[in-house]
């Protein structure tokens, strides 16, 4: 076997998002606009809409990945992801929402990767450097956003 089981993953997908849907549980909205990591950083809303926002990123990659011959994907730089921010109003968004939109997605991610064959999740594309990537590298890439913000987000919320 060469990789990741592909059920590991999508029931990484699933364990991931069912662990950050557990630790917000009982986070209100006002929690949530106003504990923040650090004084400069985000606040738990604003770091569970920019999970939201990276995975629809990451979920349209996946996507091209399945539809077109070896897509060229763009790179999101800082100034980018920061304006995203802004522009999509984080800090004014409603927390319930936000969890409800990503969970749904997290949901149709899972059932559009599950009933794929073995040389689906092969299937490739790339980055403008020609950095070659299968189906893999945009779960895998999920999976460790989704770890890094889980783990900030329980960490401010015990501070």
């Amino acid at each position: 076997m060469k990789g990741l089981p592909n059920e590991w993953l999508l029931e990484g997908l699933a364990q991931s998002a069912g662990t950050l849907a557990h630790i917000l549980a009982d986070v209100t909205q006002a929690q949530a606009r106003a504990i923040r990591d650090g004084d400069d950083g985000w606040s738990v809303l604003e770091i569970l809409c920019h999970l939201r926002d990276y995975q629809a990123i990451f979920a349209e990659r996946m996507r091209r990945i399945l539809e077109e011959d070896r897509p060229t994907f763009r790179l999101y730089d800082e100034r980018a992801r920061l304006a995203m921010v802004i522009e999509n109003a984080y800090a004014d968004q409603d927390l319930r929402d936000v969890l409800d939109d990503y969970l749904a997605a997290r949901r149709g991610i899972i059932e559009r990767l599950a009933p794929l064959t073995a040389d689906q999740w092969l299937r490739e594309g790339k980055f403008a450097d020609d950095d070659i990537v299968d189906l893999t590298m945009p779960v895998v890439h999920t999976l460790l956003h989704d770890a890094d913000h889980t783990e900030q987000i329980a960490r401010i919320l015990k501070q």
